[in-house]
């Protein structure tokens, strides 16, 4: 722009409307989250062509002489004042009408384009610096479109003879640009519409609108209004700029996709070994839903939905089996005799019980620690004067309650009866009964509720939940339930329950408001699609 040049605009510049929107129901439950677009701004469309904008333009002067910005400001600090360095030029502007009267800026701030400038950086020269002369005006261009256009400067004063200066690639002493081509420009105006389907159906900005039976969703077409300007940004017919008063490009509407998860896995052993405990299987997110498919259950941190099920464990599916005493091996022999003490070692497994008796090793874990039999054991191999007896028979259970004042009992018996003048051991072993000892109580316990169980392929809705009872000794361990059985306790628990799994609830929104008025009533023809 030349010192004293003008800035131009249409009569139809362009003004804004607005509308929003709200949200009435949060997402819950895993449902599709809110958009983030609540309130939308678009270009307005004009009223007829014979309400016309009144032409309003600015106007600038020319820019003051260079002021230096004084050397305290920049520094901030107090100091000595340069001259030359880093300055400011300021000019005026002002509104003119179409005839070039001088009207209020409110008007050109109304319906002009952005005020230009009025200020601007600047450089007053130093010593060392070159110094040019102000680029001169273009040349003339012989037709508009066609050909080239140059301005020239020149190096002054010493300048000249410093090399420095005569770098032309840091100097440029000409500048060459193609003549402007301004007769007509076609722009843009407003939105791009819809996309919009070959047979008639849309993508709104709500959701899918669907007219008729045919797809909802694929490759479409969206449009957008053309405007035609002349070289004084004055609006013309679209014709003059070839143009049919509007573009299109090609679209999609996307098709809705449906959240995916995994099949189920397989249900994990049982958490007890004995008693009741819980397994649990999973489903993990394939792929989230997107363009409004059908939302996942409520995930997890790590993108699993689970099942958690109560399960019982029979407290004799898992056996300790142990194998044969090995030979005796004689720690303190008597050579006469060939007896004395020694160590007896067995190998004891934990092993699956069927109804065909123990069948396959597992691991130890799977058994109970507390029951497992002695693997090795010390005693004395008999001389053959001596005394022998059986193994001990188990102990005789207690009277319950457990009172403390009962007694239990063992037996052997006489294997080989010793010699003339010896005497056989004890044949017999009490001990009181203590509780949680070797003295138990026993009560049902009844586990935790189930996950809720729905039907196959359903992601909420009424299903149905399931517990199961335990039996639990005095001391806290899980048993069998025979213990509790025999003892003829009540069993007063309901087993199942209806339950219901929330669906997901999708964000809700209301309808977009009307859109506002226009701040500028006056402009271009066009029609919103």
């Amino acid at each position: 722009m030349t010192q004293a040049g003008v800035s131009l605009v249409a009569s139809g510049q362009k003004s804004k409307q607005s509308r929003f929107r709200v949200i009435i129901q949060k997402p819950a439950n895993g449902g599709l989250d809110c958009p983030e677009v609540l309130y939308e701004e678009k270009d307005c469309v004009s009223p007829p062509s014979n309400s016309a904008c009144p032409v309003y333009r600015w106007k600038t002067h020319k820019w003051r002489r260079c002021q230096l910005v004084p050397w305290s400001i920049r520094q901030q600090s107090m100091g000595a004042q340069e001259g030359c360095g880093a300055g400011l030029q300021t000019r005026a502007v002002s509104c003119r009408q179409l005839d070039g009267s001088v009207t209020d800026i409110g008007q050109c701030l109304k319906f002009a384009s952005s005020m230009p400038a009025i200020n601007q950086p600047c450089q007053l020269p130093c010593r060392d610096d070159c110094q040019l002369t102000n680029w001169s005006k273009f040349s003339p261009c012989t037709a508009d479109c066609v050909g080239v256009r140059t301005r020239r400067r020149a190096l002054v004063g010493k300048s000249k003879k410093r090399d420095k200066c005569k770098n032309s690639q840091m100097y440029p002493l000409s500048e060459t640009q193609y003549c402007p081509c301004n007769k007509y420009n076609a722009q843009p105006v407003g939105n791009w519409s819809d996309c919009i389907l070959p047979d008639g159906r849309l993508e709104s900005a709500l959701g899918m609108r669907v007219q008729g039976d045919g797809r909802e969703c694929g490759q479409g077409y969206r449009y957008q209004a053309m405007a035609c300007y002349d070289q004084d940004n004055r609006l013309v017919e679209t014709s003059r700029c070839n143009s049919h008063g509007y573009i299109e490009e090609a679209c999609i509407i996307p098709c809705p996709s449906d959240c995916k998860l995994s099949e189920w896995s397989n249900w994990s052993r049982c958490s007890k070994s004995c008693g009741s405990g819980v397994k649990v299987r999973s489903k993990w997110l394939r792929e989230k839903p997107y363009n409004g498919g059908r939302p996942c259950p409520k995930l997890d941190h790590i993108n699993q939905v689970y099942e958690v099920v109560p399960c019982v464990s029979d407290c004799s599916q898992y056996v300790w089996v142990a194998e044969p005493w090995s030979m005796w091996k004689v720690s303190n022999v008597d050579l006469k005799e060939n007896c004395g003490e020694g160590v007896q070692t067995r190998k004891v497994r934990c092993m699956l019980n069927t109804v065909d008796g123990p069948t396959d090793a597992v691991e130890d874990y799977l058994c109970d620690p507390e029951e497992m039999p002695a693997g090795t054991r010390e005693s004395r191999l008999p001389c053959p004067e001596d005394c022998v007896l059986s193994d001990w028979s188990p102990w005789t259970p207690c009277e319950l309650p457990c009172s403390g004042r009962g007694d239990r009992q063992r037996t052997a018996y006489a294997l080989r009866l010793p010699k003339e003048g010896r005497e056989c051991p004890k044949s017999m072993e009490t001990e009181p009964c203590l509780l949680n000892k070797n003295c138990y109580h026993y009560s049902y316990n009844i586990t935790d509720w189930s996950t809720c169980q729905l039907s196959a392929n359903a992601v909420c809705g009424i299903g149905l939940k399931t517990r199961m009872l335990d039996c639990v000794r005095s001391d806290g361990k899980s048993v069998d339930l025979k213990f509790c059985e025999e003892l003829g306790l009540e069993r007063r628990w309901q087993m199942n329950a209806s339950c219901t799994v929330e669906c997901p609830v999708n964000c809700q929104l209301s309808e977009w408001s009307a859109w506002t008025e226009c701040s500028q009533t006056c402009g271009l023809e066009g029609e919103d699609k």
